[in-house]
C-alpha cells in the first residue's frame, strides 16, 4: 500500500469557519475609544508610581547593600521593570499553553520581586520617618508595589479586551 491509495474520511477533515469582521456599531466603537482612553490613563498613573517605587528601591538598596548609586538604581531597575515584563509577557501570552509554560517561571519570579520591592520601599520610606509613623511609611512602602501590580493589570486588560 502507498501513500496515494490512502484517502481521508470526510469526517476526519475540520472545516474551519473564515473570521468575519466583526460589525461595530458606532456607540460599541465610542465605548471601546473609552476603554483605550482609560486603559492609558490607568497605565500613565502606573508609570508615575513605578517612576516613584524605582526611587525609593534604589534608595532602600543603597541604604541595605551600600553600593553606589548607579548600582542601587540598575538593581532597581531589574527588579520592578522585571516585574512589570514579566507581567506583561504573562498576560499577552497568546495561547493557554504559552501560558501555562510562561507562568511555571514568572508566577513565582512576580511574587518574589513584588516581595523585594515592597520590603525595600518600606525600608526606603520608614528610614526617613520617626516614631509612630515609621508603620505608616513603612505601610506606604508596601502599598506602592501592589498599587503598581493592580494598575498594570486594569490597564492590560482594559487594552486589549474588547
Amino acid at each position: 500500500m502507498n501513500a496515494a491509495t490512502i484517502i481521508r474520511h470526510p469526517a476526519a477533515t475540520k472545516t474551519r469557519r473564515a473570521a468575519r469582521p466583526r460589525a461595530t456599531s458606532a456607540a460599541y466603537a465610542k465605548r471601546l475609544r473609552r476603554q483605550h482612553i482609560a486603559a492609558c490613563g490607568v497605565a500613565i498613573v502606573g508609570i508615575v508610581l513605578t517612576a516613584l517605587s524605582l526611587s525609593h528601591l534604589a534608595a532602600g538598596i543603597a541604604l541595605v547593600t551600600g553600593a553606589p548609586a548607579l548600582e542601587a538604581w540598575a538593581l532597581a531597575i531589574g527588579v520592578d521593570l522585571g516585574f512589570l515584563a514579566l507581567e506583561l509577557a504573562q498576560l499577552s501570552a497568546a495561547t493557554p499553553a504559552v501560558r501555562r509554560q510562561i507562568e511555571r517561571f514568572s508566577r513565582p519570579a512576580i511574587i518574589a520581586t513584588l516581595a523585594v520591592s515592597a520590603t525595600l520601599n518600606a525600608f526606603a520610606f520608614g528610614s526617613a520617618a520617626t516614631g509612630a509613623m515609621v508603620y505608616a511609611a513603612a505601610a506606604l512602602g508596601v502599598a506602592i508595589p501592589a498599587l503598581i501590580y493592580s494598575l498594570s493589570r486594569v490597564a492590560f486588560g482594559l487594552s486589549v479586551s474588547r
